[in-house]
Parts: C-alpha cells; sequence; structure tokens
C-alpha cells in the first residue's frame, strides 16, 4: 500500500436510501391516521399502532441523520504502521498503531454495519459506523496487523 492512501469511504447511498424509506414510512403513518379520522373509524385501539409507529420511525431517522452527521467528511488513511480515522464533524483525529490493535470486529447495529476496533491495554474502543466496504476494511486491517507481527518478531 502507499504511504498515507486513503482507501474507504462512507455509504453515503445506504444512509439516503434509509432517510428516504422512513420519511415515506412517516408519511404513510400520518396518511393512515388521517383516512381512519375521515372515515370516522378513529378508535383508540386503531390509531394506537400507527401512533406508535410514527414515534419509532421518527426515532430511528433521527439516530440515521446523527450517525449520518457523524460520519460527515469522515476518512480514514493507512500508513505503514498505522491508521489515521479523522471525523470533523466530532473533532476527532486519532492515529492508531498496529502494535496497539487487539481485536476488530464487525456488527450490525439498527441495521448499520460497526466496525469496532479494540485497543490492547486500554478499556477503550474505536468505532466506525457506516464503512461502505466494511468486509474489506477489516481485511486490509488484519493483514496490515499480521504484517506488522511478522515483522515486530523477526
Amino acid at each position: 500500500m502507499e504511504k498515507n492512501q486513503i482507501s474507504f469511504d462512507w455509504n453515503e447511498a445506504f444512509f439516503e436510501k434509509r432517510i428516504n424509506l422512513l420519511t415515506n414510512c412517516q408519511m404513510g403513518f400520518v396518511g393512515a391516521a388521517l383516512m381512519l379520522m375521515m372515515m370516522n373509524l378513529s378508535k383508540i385501539y386503531l390509531l394506537l399502532p400507527l401512533g406508535i409507529g410514527l414515534v419509532l420511525v421518527s426515532w430511528y431517522k433521527s439516530h440515521l441523520d446523527k450517525s449520518r452527521e457523524e460520519v460527515k467528511n469522515s476518512s480514514v488513511s493507512f500508513s505503514p504502521k498505522s491508521i489515521l480515522f479523522k471525523c470533523p464533524a466530532l473533532d476527532q483525529e486519532r492515529r492508531v498503531e498496529f502494535r496497539q490493535i487487539e481485536e476488530v470486529t464487525l456488527h450490525k447495529e439498527h441495521m448499520m454495519e460497526i466496525i469496532t476496533i479494540y485497543l490492547k491495554g486500554d478499556k477503550e474502543k474505536l468505532e466506525i459506523k457506516g464503512l461502505s466496504q466494511s468486509a474489506e476494511f477489516i481485511d486490509s486491517l488484519n493483514t496490515a496487523i499480521n504484517d506488522q507481527q511478522k515483522e515486530s518478531t523477526q
């Protein structure tokens, strides 16, 4: 890899697609409630599930908006012995050396892939949300960690 090559970006299409879907769901819940009220079927047992659905969809949409703003203009840069994470929205810049990394995991939370990097000796972890090529990123990171370990044992 070239020094300081930025090779990974965030999945803007994922955020846009989900936010559009949730906006349509919100409008659907409101439209269904209005339709029931216009038909004089506005009973609590009919409107309550629509209200609960509207609240849940609104909460998830605000969570996605917040996550999208966190990763806006963020970047990941590999160098020969470390990786640099820049997140201008949160005013964070963090360089992590490969020898500091204990474990890298990938999990889904709220239908979004999150890469968690656990650091040695610390209870600290670094989370990367919504990366477009999560599996390739983890493979590259594990390869770099293994190469670093081989160099240190020689």
